[in-house]
């Protein structure tokens, strides 16, 4: 019974390393990309950015990754803002529900999270562990001063959960001059929030004041 509490402990800790791992590539490289669609006759912005994920449960793990902001420009005309949130978690996290959150500054407003998806995703894992050392071994002939190991193979399995906001005009223009912004979805009944940095910030304020313009 020891063992297994034990097993159970270390594979929960396995697992909370691996997010943490994950999510230290959170916004790395953030840039806004300018690009024209003549397919299309468009100029399609747009911006990579993930966010500080957490979920209100201590059992539960989450980080963001693939996260997408986006905007089109046809004969001048802006559309609105668009952002893609795809948020992987631990194995028991349900789909993402419709009802989402902007927080801009202190003013929360309530929004429609569209085109939500769920899906599996199964890694497997190999680690070096020590390996069990029987009598005698170590003394006479074979001595090696390079302790034995073996592979451990486990399956790591998380669920991936996705869907879009749509900004209206009036939080961009909020975000403008806005000091901090946070983001609230639910899965089930578990909330995880998005938490957007300073820098962050300054980023998407230049991404809403972009009108096509090609970064330098």
């Amino acid at each position: 019974m020891k063992n297994l509490h034990r097993d159970c402990s270390t594979d929960l800790k396995y697992k909370s390393l691996i997010f943490y791992f994950l999510f230290l590539c959170v916004g790395c490289g953030t840039t806004i990309q300018v690009v024209q669609d003549p397919f299309r006759d468009i100029i399609v912005v747009k911006m990579d950015m993930d966010h500080e994920a957490k979920v209100d449960n201590p059992n539960k793990s989450v980080y963001s990754y693939g996260g997408q902001y986006a905007k089109e420009i046809k004969n001048g005309v802006i559309s609105q803002i668009t952002l893609i949130i795809r948020i992987q978690g631990s194995e028991t996290l349900a789909a993402l529900g419709p009802e989402a959150y902007i927080k801009i500054d202190r003013k929360s407003t309530k929004l429609f999270l569209s085109d939500s998806n769920y899906s599996t995703n199964q890694v497997t894992v190999r680690t070096q562990v020590p390996a069990n050392m029987g009598p005698g071994i170590g003394f006479g002939y074979g001595y090696s001063a390079v302790p034995a190991t073996s592979t451990r193979t486990s399956t790591l399995t998380t669920n991936i959960l996705s869907g879009k906001l749509t900004f209206t005009k009036e939080m961009e223009n909020d975000i403008l001059s806005a000091k901090s912004l946070q983001y609230r979805l639910y899965s089930a009944n578990d909330a995880i929030d998005l938490f957007v940095s300073d820098s962050q910030l300054e980023i998407i304020q230049k991404f809403i004041k972009n009108r096509g313009e090609v970064q330098k």
